[in-house]
């Protein structure tokens, strides 16, 4: 099924049918197959999104922010008539459904696995940024950036630099729902110590650690991770 949101097409799916609603927000980089193993495990009406432009879904016309997403995720559930739904997300996922949890009373329960929107610590946060500018005094044609940013467009790269340099520290303590978090010990993209702080900015929350697991630690841990989602929405 497709859906227009500012003239771009953005795919989804639903699979299976039951008395939940579950909306599953990839990673970036991922599609509807990064939530599928657990949308054909589960009974519920599962609401699969691929981002764009990831997937089926059109490259934006323009660059976006983490809110156009967020409303791109509304305008589905409207066309699907869903007013209250579950949220399971990813990395970058997370920061799109923590805004909407932020920001609408219809999130019922919300789960969060690496999830990203911390801000890096400044040691890291600074090297990076030296690396980036000692690369540009020697070569001020290089491109630089992390893999995920050299391989974009420019619409892409604007929309990637948006998001990135956007902390959701602000909306996560605005969240009213109970919050599931789960994350690697081995996670290097989202460390433990963002987890942690999320822990303490959603006021009912519960972490949950995946012992020698990394940023994937829903897929490397997937029979527990659908265990522990299916615990906690019926909780």
């Amino acid at each position: 099924m497709n859906l227009k949101y500012k003239d771009t097409l953005i795919n989804y799916q639903v699979v299976g049918r039951g008395t939940e609603n579950i909306v599953y927000l990839h990673g970036w980089g991922g599609n509807i197959n990064s939530f599928l193993f657990m949308a054909n495990n589960v009974k519920a009406n599962n609401i699969l999104i691929d981002f764009p432009p990831f997937g089926k879904s059109e490259e934006p016309k323009s660059p976006w922010c983490v809110e156009d997403y967020a409303k791109a995720v509304k305008e589905i559930l409207k066309t699907l008539k869903v007013d209250k739904y579950v949220v399971v997300s990813h990395s970058f996922g997370s920061r799109v459904a923590i805004y909407l949890a932020s920001k609408y009373n219809e999130v019922s329960r919300l789960i969060i696995t690496g999830g990203a929107g911390i801000r890096p610590r400044q040691i890291k946060l600074f090297l990076r940024k030296l690396k980036y500018k000692t690369i540009k005094t020697f070569n001020k044609n290089a491109v630089v950036g992390s893999k995920d940013y050299i391989t974009l467009s420019a619409v892409m790269k604007k929309t990637f630099s948006n998001i990135v340099n956007e902390d959701l520290s602000y909306l996560a303590k605005n969240i009213k729902c109970k919050t599931l978090l789960v994350y690697g010990n081995k996670d290097k993209e989202t460390p433990l110590y963002m987890a942690k702080k999320y822990n303490k900015l959603i006021k009912n929350s519960k972490l949950k650690i995946y012992k020698n697991c990394g940023h994937f630690a829903y897929i490397q841990n997937s029979e527990e991770f659908i265990r522990d989602c299916l615990i906690f929405i019926k909780e």
